[in-house]
């Protein structure tokens, strides 16, 4: 049987590390990633949190980028298209086609590489481990699940409940005083306020009923 695990790979060697060093509060979610040579993936990243132009900066002077390419501007994130070059030390997605993994959620910040993966079972989980083990890498898991569920990501979220509580956070939503509204929230999703306070709601329920208490229902 699949499963599902959340880990974080540590490592001097990983793309991009400089970059974020010139934006320490910077966070890059992968939104999709090409291929064609698994050593020089492109990847396009979601960039949120941290100065732009320090970031923008630091991918100048980081040699295992090559020539990053704006996509989109938004007033909190921005869109980046990035080729990774063959400078880079420790580029993992090749171990992903070695045991037939899939990503599900990628995301770089100062503390690392944080991926959230399918495997075809747990001996693929273990291989992958051995594999990152062997470039010199230090991973960390944090959580190991059942791959059975449907439509949902880590703690039974929904992926649009994890979306929107993931951007409520990075944003400062949850902070006091608040630094965006309910409406930003809802202007950045292309949703209305109402659905983005649904989402909301509905996700924190199910947070709390998946690691607080179980006698919670989640879908009220």
């Amino acid at each position: 049987m699949s499963c599902i695990a959340e880990f974080t790979i540590t490592s001097q060697a990983l793309p991009l590390t400089t970059a974020i060093e010139y934006a320490p509060e910077m966070r890059l979610d992968v939104e999709q990633a090409v291929a064609a040579d698994p050593e020089r993936p492109v990847l396009f990243l979601w960039a949120c949190g941290g100065d732009f132009d320090a970031f923008e900066e630091g991918m100048r002077n980081d040699e295992t980028v090559g020539t990053p390419k704006l996509m989109e501007s938004l007033p909190t994130r921005r869109l980046y298209r990035v080729q990774i070059s063959d400078a880079a030390g420790a580029v993992v997605y090749p171990n992903d086609v070695e045991v037939g993994a899939s990503r599900l959620d990628v995301s770089f910040t100062t503390d690392g590489l944080h991926t959230r993966m399918r495997f075809p079972d747990r001996d693929a989980l273990v291989e992958y481990r051995t594999l990152c083990t062997e470039m010199g890498l230090e991973m960390s898991v944090q959580r190991i699940y059942s791959g059975d569920t449907t439509g949902t990501t880590g703690y039974g979220l929904s992926e649009k409940q994890r979306q929107v509580l993931t951007l409520a956070a990075e944003e400062g939503y949850f902070e006091v005083p608040r630094e965006v509204s309910l409406s930003d929230l809802a202007a950045e999703l292309d949703i209305s306020p109402q659905s983005t306070s649904e989402r909301l709601r509905r996700g924190i329920a199910t947070l709390v009923a998946s690691t607080i208490s179980s006698d919670i229902p989640s879908n009220r």
